[in-house]
Formats: C-alpha cells, structure tokens, sequence
C-alpha cells in the first residue's frame, strides 16, 4: 500500500511540473506584439486590459489597426472625462471582435461599444474568419482561458477546418521554431501590464497633402457583407442589445467606400436599429477638422490625427449618448506617460538644432552621439551652449574634423571619446544591462562611416556631422535618429 502511494506522489509531482513547464514553454514561446516593438501591440493591448479594474470601462472600441491608431483612450478621458478602452488589433474581423466583446463583458459593464466596419466585407477570401491565420492568432492568444476562449477556438476550427483546436491549447505547436528568436520580452511579461495607453498604438508620420473623400453619388446598388461577418455583426448586435449596451458603427477615413459599401451599411444600421457614422464621407470627415499633412485621420491615423478623432468621438459620447465623465485613479496615473508619447512624436519633426538639443534635456533618454568627418565647423554659440546644458563637457568647435563620439544617460552620467587622427568607440549598456550599445565616431582623416548600435540594430545613416540616436527609457525603445550637418553655415537635418 505504501509503495502505491509512493508511486502515486511521484505521478502527481511528475505530471505538476510537467503542466507547469509546458504553460512555462507555451508563454515564452507565443510571440509578443508590445508597445515596444509594435505598431499594433496587441500583446500589450490585451494584457493591460485585464489590469483594469472590474467595471470601471464604460466604452470600448473594437476593429482592426485602423481603430488602434485612430482612438486614444487617454485623450478622451483627458478632455472629455470618459473612461474608455480600445481592444482593436491587426486585422481584428467582426467575429474577433464579437469574441473579444464577450470576453470583455466577463469582466466590463460598458455602456457604449463602438465597432469599426471595415472587415465587414470580404478582405480576406481565402480564410473563412476574413483575417489571416497568424493574425488571427495575434488577436486571440492574448485572451485568457475561459468558457468564451474555448467558445472562440471551437467555432475558429468549426469555420476554418485547415486549423486545430490542440495548437490553440499547446501553443508551442505552433511556435516551437521561435527558439532562436526570443528577446528580453518574452521572459519579463510585467514590462508591458502597466496600462499606460490603454490599446492605443501611437504613429507620429505625417500623411499626404489631402484627401478625397467620399461623396454619395446616388447609386443604389449595395456591397455584399461576408456571410461569416454578418453572422457575427448580428451576434454583436443581439450580444449589445441584451446588456443594454448602445452599439455604434463607423467607417474611419480611409476605409474602401463608395456608393455600395456606404449604401451596406446604411441599410443594415436602419434594419438593426443602430447608429453609423460614416467618416469617409465629407461631412463628417470635415467635421473632424484635421490639417493635412500633420494631422493624419486617413487609413493608419497618426498621433495628431488620433487626436482628432478621439476628441470627436468623446465628445459624441458624452453629448449624444450620455456617457457620464467619472474621475478615475488609473487615467489619471497615466497622464504623464501620454504627455511623453506626444512629446516624443513631436522629437521626430524638429529641425531646428537648438530646439532639438533643448528638447532632449529630458532624464527619460539616453542621448547617443556619434560624428562623421565634421562635427562642428559652422556651431554657433547659441549650439555650443546647448550642448553645454545637454552635458557635453567638450568644445567642439575646437575638434572640427575630429572623431568623437558621447553618451549622456541620467543614471551613468555623460561618456566621451575623441581623436584628431583615429576612429573612437564607445561600447557598454543601460537599463541595468538591458541594452546594450556600440558606437563608432569617426573624424575626417579616420575613415569613411559611422556606426551607433542599439540593441544590435545600427542607426547610422552615415551622414556628415553628428548623428543622434534618442532611447527612451520608460518607453523602452529607441525613438529618433537624427544627423545634423554641422559642416555648413545653415544646419540641416536628415533622418
């Protein structure tokens, strides 16, 4: 009897640490799209959003990348007090984001949901879930187990016969050939469970000089909804409309429109009994305001152009549907992280050097310098003293050829090399050697190329003058590069 016992210990003890090692294996295998090295971070979207605390998102956004760059979450609450969340992800269709509302409801009372329509129609016809299987995977990966991820994954292999419920539960079935590919990211999940943006993913490029909208031409023939999608879109409906929940449809700019997707939508909006707001067409987009280029709404909305519309968009929800203003310790924390982010898209624009320079007194970046044949022939002293306040103790002016090369970090201090003959190098690490660097500066009698190194991607562009490399610290990740000619009387920039 003992030794059966014994033996049934010994079972158990086995069959723990083998669970525990296959959801060790599973985790650090399943890719992780952060807001460190994504421009849709769904990874870092989902995970924040189970940070939240229970009942305290009253509207939640849904769609695809065009609605995760296009609403912040942050901005509205900033200027409209609302307390929102955007679970958009890349190529998030409408049955995702059906499988993402319910889950949301597990642990939300929203009382607006806000659904984008582009993957309405059929944009994928070779999958039956209107997305792309790894895409696809990106958006529900995140979610935790549950009855509605068990739900989701039966009815994903249901649809699409090609995919199998045990590579959703193992993972590492499907991701065993990451291996040699796994960073810091993917052993450290609590780098990205801070909520700051709350599924918003920022982009700071500018967009075209103008855009044509659209204006309804009186066509009547409608664009076909994929059969799949309706299913799903009525299944929204219905799941809104038993939580007493305002379901609300909108194209954002950039969306295919014309006569037959706006006549779609119109008519199943009349049929549901729900409202749509069509962006794409010139009354609404004009009402949005945005300058063009800076301010970009168009397909990928940019910072500026988010704004935008999130200040629209929270400012219909809180005359129109009554979304209440409610002050809340989450939003209000992070704050400042959003005032960084635009002040970091702002970085990108400057052209100006003394501006630039005065910009990066900033103890949250590491400043990189690295030179290329001139340094400083033409600084001014109004430079020379930005430099000063920025922490160089060097006078550039009088190693105009030389090559030279710094690093200004608020922990480590200000590092710096220089020779009038021989390239210089500096190599070490930040972030408690999270990162690590390698910087080459080279004057003109020294060579014919630069190099600045971060994390193993180099940012030179090889350019005369000096090149700056800016990392963000709190945002983890590199955010400008930037030479500036410092050869000729009038300083250009190139990035």
């Amino acid at each position: 009897m003992k030794k059966h016992v014994t033996n049934l210990l010994r079972s158990l003890v086995f069959l723990s640490i083998l669970a525990f090692s296959l959801y060790v294996i599973n985790r650090v295998l399943r890719p992780k799209y952060t807001l460190e090295n994504s421009d849709w971070p769904s990874t870092s979207t989902y995970e924040q959003f189970y940070e939240m605390k229970e009942n305290t998102v009253d509207v939640i956004f849904l769609g695809s990348s065009v609605m995760v760059n296009a609403v912040s979450p942050q901005e509205i609450y900033n200027t409209s007090g609302i307390r929102s969340y955007n679970l958009g992800s890349e190529q998030q269709s409408i049955f995702l984001s059906y499988y993402w509302l319910k889950e949301a409801l597990r642990l939300q009372s929203p009382k607006a949901v806000v659904l984008d329509t582009r993957f309405v129609f059929e944009l994928h016809p070779a999958n039956p879930i209107n997305t792309r299987e790894t895409l696809q995977r990106k958006c529900l990966d995140p979610m935790r187990w549950s009855e509605v991820k068990r739900e989701a994954v039966r009815e994903v292999c249901r649809i699409d016969p090609t995919q199998t419920e045990m590579s959703y539960y193992l993972t590492n079935i499907r991701y065993h050939g990451r291996w040699t590919e796994l960073s810091e990211q993917d052993f450290i999940p609590e780098e990205y469970t801070s909520a700051e943006l709350k599924g918003f993913s920022p982009l700071e490029e500018y967009g075209d000089d103008s855009y044509d909208t659209y204006v309804p031409g009186g066509g009547k023939d409608a664009r076909d909804l994929q059969p799949v999608m309706r299913e799903y879109l009525d299944k929204t409906v219905d799941l809104c409309r038993e939580n007493g929940i305002t379901l609300i449809l909108i194209s954002l700019p950039g969306n295919a429109m014309s006569d037959r997707e706006n006549n779609a939508l119109t008519s199943y909006a009349e049929s549901r009994g729900v409202d749509y707001y069509n962006f794409c067409e010139k009354t609404l987009y004009d009402a949005l305001g945005a300058e063009l280029p800076r301010e970009k709404t168009v397909s990928h909305a940019n910072l500026w152009g988010a704004i935008r519309v999130s200040d629209y968009l929270g400012t219909l929800l809180r005359k129109k549907y009554k979304v209440q203003a409610v002050q809340d310790a989450q939003y209000e924390k992070t704050r400042d992280y959003y005032a960084q982010v635009i002040k970091d898209c702002e970085l990108v624009h400057i052209k100006d050097f003394n501006q630039y320079l005065k910009e990066l007194r900033d103890d949250r970046y590491t400043v990189f310098i690295a030179s290329l044949k001139d340094t400083s022939t033409c600084l001014t002293e109004e430079m020379k003293e930005n430099l000063a306040a920025l922490g160089i103790k060097t006078d550039l002016s009088e190693k105009k050829q030389w090559s030279y090369a710094a690093v200004i970090d608020a922990e480590t201090g200000v590092t710096e090399i220089y020779d009038e003959k021989k390239q210089v190098a500096l190599s070490g690490s930040i972030r408690e050697k999270n990162v690590f660097y390698e910087l080459t500066g080279t004057g003109y009698y020294a060579g014919s190329g630069n190099s600045l190194v971060i994390d193993g991607k180099d940012y030179s562009k090889n350019k005369t003058g000096l090149t700056f490399v800016v990392y963000d610290n709190v945002r983890r990740k590199v955010i400008d590069r930037a030479t500036f000619n410092t050869s000729t009387e009038k300083v250009s920039v190139s990035r």
